[in-house]
């Protein structure tokens, strides 16, 4: 291309104009794409234009962006004159996953001459795998549920092209589980808006639910283990007043009152759950007393969280032991013999016996 420039030239001690033509160079572009990765469907891409105009001409870039499926149609066609060009990719072309984007960049200096070759980037494009979150709700302490318990299982698929996301489930019981004692049921309209399952395991053991989240290209899987543990005894908790010492006694001078005011387990507390509880019943606690100058204990009360006693009802320096031991729905003997005044299952820190001394004064 040409461009036209005056010359003055003096030559031979005479003065005088001509013209000239002098030659206009075409620039040259590169397509640059800004950031890295595989690109996906539903995301976003970045191109800059690189110009190099050895003329050092003003230059203007134009773009043209289109999207392709598997078929070979392309469509979603943008264009852009700034010299960096952003575009979304979408995740189908006519109903059909898109697979490919092709862009071009023309570009232009004032005086019209045109880059050669014209920019054409070609991508291809992936899918986005679905993903899946799992989550799960009942009667779990330090990350295990008892047998027997429902438990809850919700489940909600996504993906980032927004593509229906189905969800397919399968359980794996514990290995001693009988079929027809277990339950895995579908639970309607759940609250998360995804699905949700109930499980009742009737053993205890591993519980794996498999969850496959797929958007009809790709699939993500995951697995969730439910460890299910026996039921373990009730705890007693908090006592009121703190029995004495070994060897050591409280002193009954006024009336007072010997209670249990909490009881810890998986399944039955105290203070009783309130009625319709999915999980909770409530603790059984059985109490004793040792009256004045007895060798054994007298059953007294069981349903109820303690014991009244009043001095008026026994002569000073008369002693007298009051004791409690709780039980669960599984319905435990206790093992320790009746002149131990505590007693564990597991021999260890849970007790299921206390026993208060006192001395009337």
């Amino acid at each position: 291309m040409l461009r036209s420039v005056a010359l003055t030239a003096l030559a031979s001690g005479a003065a005088g104009c001509f013209y000239g033509e002098v030659i206009n160079e075409r620039p040259s572009a590169e397509i640059e794409r800004v950031g890295a990765g595989v690109p996906t469907r539903g995301g976003a891409l970045s191109f800059r234009a690189v110009v190099d105009d050895p003329d050092r001409d003003p230059t203007s870039p134009s773009w043209r962006f289109q999207a392709c499926n598997a078929s070979g149609t392309c469509a979603a066609e943008e264009t852009g004159f700034d010299p960096i060009f952003d575009v979304i990719v979408p995740p189908r072309v006519e109903a059909l996953p898109t697979t490919r984007v092709v862009i071009t960049l023309d570009v232009e200096d004032v005086y019209g001459a045109v880059a050669r070759p014209g920019q054409r980037l070609e991508l291809d494009v992936v899918n986005n795998t679905p993903s899946v979150v799992v989550q799960r709700r009942g009667r779990e302490i330090d990350g295990a549920f008892p047998p027997d318990v429902p438990i809850v299982v919700s489940a909600r698929g996504s993906d980032a092209d927004g593509d229906d996301v189905s969800l397919t489930w399968e359980l794996f019981p514990a290995r001693d589980s009988v079929p027809g004692d277990r339950r895995f049921d579908v639970l309607p309209d759940p609250p998360s808006g995804g699905e949700e399952r109930l499980l009742l395991p009737d053993v205890d053991g591993d519980w794996y639910v498999r969850v496959t989240a797929s958007d009809g290209i790709d699939v993500s899987v995951h697995e969730e283990l439910i460890l299910v543990v026996p039921d373990r005894p009730p705890c007693l908790g908090a006592l009121d007043p703190a029995p004495a010492p070994a060897g050591a006694f409280l002193v009954l001078d006024a009336p007072r009152r010997i209670a249990v005011t909490v009881v810890e387990d998986d399944l039955d507390v105290y203070p009783a759950p309130p009625p319709g509880d999915p999980y909770l019943g409530a603790a059984e606690l059985r109490w004793y007393v040792r009256a004045p100058g007895a060798s054994a204990f007298a059953f007294v009360d069981t349903g109820v969280g303690g014991l009244e006693l009043d001095p008026a009802h026994h002569d000073p320096g008369d002693r007298l032991d009051v004791r409690v031991e709780i039980d669960d729905r599984v319905g435990r003997t206790i093992q320790c013999a009746e002149n131990v005044a505590t007693c564990s299952i597991g021999q260890d820190a849970c007790l299921q016996r206390q026993t208060w001394a006192l001395e009337v004064r």
